[in-house]
């Protein structure tokens, strides 16, 4: 059993987001396009309320956080206000970044408006490339000597990501931030950057590997062990007729010039402390003397695994793309490729089968991708086991009532109650119901305080994903109790933690209140598409108009985002 530390953040995983420990997903009963559509309407109302209270907040902070968030979730709906909104938050940002004088002690409130710089890229991005980039720009730190040493490597993964974002419809920006991060040095992430352009605008891809084979040649083989991972996965993972079969060969070349330059052309001993990079060279490279003549010079370091022993080539990001994508026929040619690698490539597909909760699209890929007669049997074993975990009946129940009666801590008798309701409610929602009653008695029971607050908090949230009215009845009996707990914090303001910044409360989950309402309105998807009305009237009993506006922010963005997917896991 999972301890419950941090209980609500796990629940937050295992309700909206399908993750490595998921044992079986499934949606609930989705609404008519109806409901959906005046549910949408009902939030966009609700984001554009809270976008004209946006300039009555004192904190930069939360007008920019609160603000990206609006640029993001109104963009399709009004154009127009979400780029005034952009110019709003990238003024806010700019200000706090570009300041010329920064005392150590404002080193945290820098790292705030660093993520929230980076969270609106990658939101804008999504709609339009160009002005991701542009606001990138205007945002930056003046001096990059300012920014904390920490902070200063997700420069560049804030660009490749920006540049993967963009690959698939602007790729002249995605090629010109591939080259400002290529400037900044050669990482794995501008591999799988060229995968993902190739797929759908070669011209600007292979100009990028070209750049990038360019900037090898200097590239320090022997002692830099980043440099030589790198090499190694570009020569692998990226080959013709993917690749352009000329700049291939000129990586190719530079492996044998390497090699060549470092003494590999003779024979020498396996003690030798050149022997063990003159093996790497060769086997890094299958067919070597096929892309450079030169290579027959390293004939004698040939190994019989020809390329294959040191073989991590084929980026993982492109597995899951693919898999996210149900490309089967691109899958199996990867597959076919990289033989080394197939096992890895297909035992993610047959995974995010049963994380879809599909069983017979799991069973028919263990059939078909599995060959080994042993594994193949386990595999379906455990397929059987998973479907027999999910069904509900009188021996089930049973059991659980057999396993509470061993879990002595009630804490985690609720827990377990919980999780395992979860797990039944879209199969049987009476027995889910059951088990929420249950765990709701163990709660009733606890001492008055933060662990049967945070109970209640979770079982609410689990009651009103089986459509039961208890779960908005718990939030408006701790809603006053989260109100009280949040006066409270704010008057112990710098004892335990910061929680207010300029004034207002800072949305940085900072402090045990603070995480608590952080993670909390992560649930409000759950909350919103039981009863929009009901959850917005509710939040808005929260007394700071700051947590109000944001609570009312993540309701329309639930809604916006669609209704959420059940997780259940064992």
């Amino acid at each position: 059993m999972i301890h419950p530390h941090r209980w609500l953040l796990v629940l937050v995983l295992i309700v909206l987001f399908s993750s490595g420990f998921a044992r079986a997903q499934q949606t609930a009963p989705k609404p008519d396009k109806e409901e959906i559509a005046a549910a949408r309407e009902k939030a966009f109302k609700l984001l554009e309320s809270v976008a004209d209270q946006l300039n009555t907040l004192q904190s930069r902070e939360n007008r920019a956080r609160i603000g990206s968030n609006l640029v993001g979730s109104l963009w399709k709906h009004d154009e127009e206000r979400a780029r005034s909104l952009l110019r709003l938050v990238q003024e806010e940002i700019r200000l706090e970044l570009q300041k010329t004088e920064r005392p150590p002690t404002e080193n945290a409130r820098y790292g705030v408006f660093v993520r929230l710089r980076h969270d609106t890229v990658e939101r804008v991005a999504k709609h339009d490339a160009e002005a991701a980039l542009e606001f990138l720009k205007l945002t930056g730190p003046l001096d990059e000597e300012q920014t904390p040493y920490d902070l200063r490597d997700s420069e560049r993964a804030l660009e490749l990501r920006l540049a993967k974002q963009a690959a698939a419809d602007n790729p002249d920006v995605a090629l010109k931030l591939g080259r400002q991060a290529l400037e900044r040095g050669l990482t794995r992430d501008l591999i799988a950057l060229v995968w993902r352009m190739n797929r759908k605008h070669r011209p600007q891809a292979q100009i990028l590997y070209k750049e990038i084979v360019e900037k090898l040649r200097g590239a320090d083989f022997v002692n830099d062990w980043n440099i030589k991972y790198f090499a190694q996965q570009l020569v692998q993972g990226f080959q013709p007729p993917e690749a352009d079969a000329a700049t291939y060969r000129e990586l190719v070349g530079v492996f044998v010039t390497n090699a060549l330059n470092n003494n590999c052309g003779n024979k020498l001993s396996d003690e030798d402390p050149w022997a063990g990079f003159c093996y790497w060279i060769v086997s890094s490279v299958r067919d070597i003397e096929k892309f450079d003549s030169r290579a027959v010079r390293l004939r004698h370091w040939k190994q019989d695994s020809d390329g294959e022993s040191y073989s991590m080539a084929l980026p993982y990001e492109a597995v899951d793309e693919l898999v996210k994508e149900d490309a089967i026929e691109d899958l199996e040619a990867l597959a076919l490729k990289h033989p080394n690698m197939q096992p890895i490539i297909y035992q993610r597909l047959i995974q995010q089968a049963r994380e879809d909760g599909d069983f017979q699209k799991a069973r028919k890929y263990i059939e078909r991708y599995v060959p080994d007669a042993d594994r193949q049997r386990e595999l379906l074993r455990e397929l059987d086991e998973e479907k027999k975990w999910l069904t509900v009946n009188e021996e089930r129940m049973a059991q659980i009532q057999t396993r509470l009666a061993e879990t002595p801590d009630p804490r985690q008798q609720v827990w377990f109650l919980a999780m395992t309701a979860n797990m039944f409610g879209l199969r049987d929602r009476n027995a889910a119901l059951k088990l929420l009653n249950q765990a709701t008695g163990i709660v009733d029971t606890m001492t008055p305080g933060k662990k049967q607050t945070e109970s209640r908090l979770m079982l609410a949230v689990l009651y009103c994903y089986e459509k039961s009215d208890r779960g908005f009845a718990i939030m408006e009996s701790v809603v006053p109790k989260l109100n009280e707990l949040v006066d409270t914090a704010a008057k112990l303001d710098g004892y335990d933690t910061n929680y207010l910044r300029d004034g207002e409360w800072n949305m940085s989950a900072n402090g045990s209140v603070g995480e608590l309402l952080t993670n909390l309105s992560n649930t409000a998807p759950i909350f919103a598409w039981f009863d929009f009305d009901r959850a917005v009237s509710l939040s808005s009993q929260f007394e700071r108009p700051e947590i109000r506006m944001m609570a009312h922010l993540k309701l329309a963005q639930g809604i916006l985002a669609g209704p959420p997917k059940r997780v259940v896991q064992d």
